[in-house]
């Protein structure tokens, strides 16, 4: 009997997880490798891309040699990526700058020449997105206005995905879902716009092909195949960006399905038909075929980690759920703003600061650790209103991410949220994700699964539903007026603390 086995590669912020699956969706095996990002100025973050591709190589070869299959039964490779990068290259796909990722905010002066062209609102009508720093288009003019010997050197810009891919294939591609970073990718015809690259000053040339995340961008390479200690000639798909995916390995198959990521980079992410301009927030296309992403995306997720790392005790986080769940909601008082590094959506800002509001010599270290989890929910709250009020409608909301792990942070977002927070879990008790939803991506590709969208929602059979509490809500919803107001009025306070020169 012939087996057919599947890779999926999920490159992240800080570190890039491999995994094997048979063909019914059963994980064979795991491997993870960090990298660390160089920051050489404060507002920089970037890398060698050559650093994605060693732990490329270096985990594909540990989950083949785990599980002990022949290499020569894979049938296929899907890669996602981090989304907002740019990789400049030459022909044969060799670095020619660090990749300048999500993160990077270097970009300040080029965003602020794109927000006063006159035609800036047709730029963000375009690609439905807003301007700002951790976009791509402004660390192209960064990379032109700055070092015009890399941007003409340049042969193609790549995105993070699209780096892993073409080093697999030779093949240039950008897939749909992470054209969201430019703003000449007209979003609604998915296509370059050349009045747009042309009033922004990229030439088209330089830019790879768009495609379908789940089209297959080419065979296996033997350069490639060799480093990666597999078979030439495996299909490759094209790849999509990993917020896309995740959504899908979440649950989030049908319209108005709505994820809701509780990790380091928190956030939502709402199933939609049509396009929708809204610059408070983030568009993208899904990687689902005539679905769309209308996203909010925030930074708190890491608090309980730098509270346990600066005012804990280095305890388990388990220890933190079960301390928040014997104080009251609403934390006597305390309000959280988890704006530890900045704030992305509906902010966009660089200088917000977190904050603790109410304290008192009463209060106990459980209500601030429960004044944490209340200001994380608040922070996406603050988002889904949002995103209502531009006309999505939200129907189940289903949770990823570590946050999920805690059946009191659950249930305060329930409470928060005010509808029903589903976590989704595969049927030996492990969580959907990015993984998981490449795997159903690259299923479909290769001919193992007629659907997508059937195929994760067969992945994802035990779910736990966590249901809102109307008198919780309303608590809740007088003091998000509380965190509104002060996260607010304290804007034009973070902007001189910042600059104000501190040692």
């Amino acid at each position: 009997m012939t087996h057919r086995y599947l890779l999926t590669i999920d490159q992240g912020t800080s570190s890039v997880k491999t995994a094997l699956w048979d063909e019914s969706g059963r994980t064979l095996a795991e491997a993870t490798q960090a990298y660390k990002l160089d920051r050489p100025e404060p507002v920089w973050a970037e890398i060698d891309a050559n650093v994605w591709w060693a732990a490329i190589c270096a985990t594909v070869k540990q989950v083949v040699a785990q599980s002990g299959i022949d290499p020569h039964d894979v049938a296929g490779i899907s890669v996602d990526g981090i989304g907002w990068t740019l990789v400049p290259v030459d022909r044969n796909i060799e670095p020619l700058y660090p990749a300048m990722i999500w993160l990077d905010r270097r970009a300040e002066q080029e965003t602020q020449w794109l927000k006063h062209l006159s035609e800036a609102d047709q730029l963000i009508g375009l690609a439905a997105n807003p301007i700002d720093p951790a976009y791509i288009t402004p660390k192209l003019l960064w990379l032109k206005n700055h070092r015009p010997d890399v941007f003409d050197r340049t042969y193609k810009f790549l995105t993070s995905s699209g780096f892993i891919v073409a080093r697999m294939t030779g093949e240039f591609t950008c897939d749909y879902t992470q054209a969201y970073g430019y703003h000449f990718f007209d979003m609604r015809r998915a296509r370059w716009d050349e009045w747009a690259a042309e009033l922004i000053g990229i030439p088209l040339e330089k830019m790879p092909r768009l495609a379908e995340c789940t089209d297959i961008a080419g065979p296996l390479l033997e350069v490639a195949a060799n480093q990666l200690g597999l078979p030439a000639g495996i299909p490759v798909l094209v790849g999509c960006l990993d917020a896309a995916v995740g959504a899908l390995g979440a649950g989030v198959t049908r319209l108005g399905h709505t994820n809701e990521q509780g990790g380091q980079a928190g956030g939502m992410a709402i199933s939609l038909d049509r396009v929708v301009v809204e610059p408070q927030l983030i568009f993208s296309h899904h990687v689902l075929p005539n679905q769309y992403l209308l996203q909010g995306g925030t930074v708190g997720g890491g608090s309980l980690g730098w509270f346990r790392d600066v005012l804990g005790t280095h305890e388990p986080f388990e220890a933190f759920s079960a301390q928040v769940a014997q104080t009251a909601p609403g934390a006597h008082g305390v309000i959280y703003v988890p704006y530890m590094a900045g704030e992305r959506t509906p902010l966009w800002n660089t200088n917000a600061r977190g904050v603790f509001f109410g304290l008192s010599y009463s209060t106990t270290r459980g209500d601030l650790l429960r004044a944490i989890m209340e200001g994380c929910a608040f922070a996406v709250y603050d988002n889904i209103r949002i995103a209502e009020a531009s006309g999505a409608t939200i129907g189940e909301c289903l949770g990823s991410g570590g946050a999920t792990h805690s059946a009191v942070w659950c249930q305060i977002k329930a409470d928060v949220y005010n509808r029903p927070f589903v976590v989704a879990r595969r049927a030996d008790g492990g969580e959907g994700g990015h993984s998981l939803g490449l795997f159903a991506m690259t299923a479909r590709a290769v001919g193992l699964c007629d659907d997508i969208g059937a195929c994760v929602e067969r992945l994802l059979p035990n779910r736990q539903v966590f249901e809102p509490s109307a008198a919780r809500h309303a608590l809740y919803k007088d003091l998000f007026g509380v965190y509104m107001s002060v996260s607010r009025k304290l804007l034009p306070d973070f902007d001189r603390l910042a600059s104000i020169q501190l040692a």
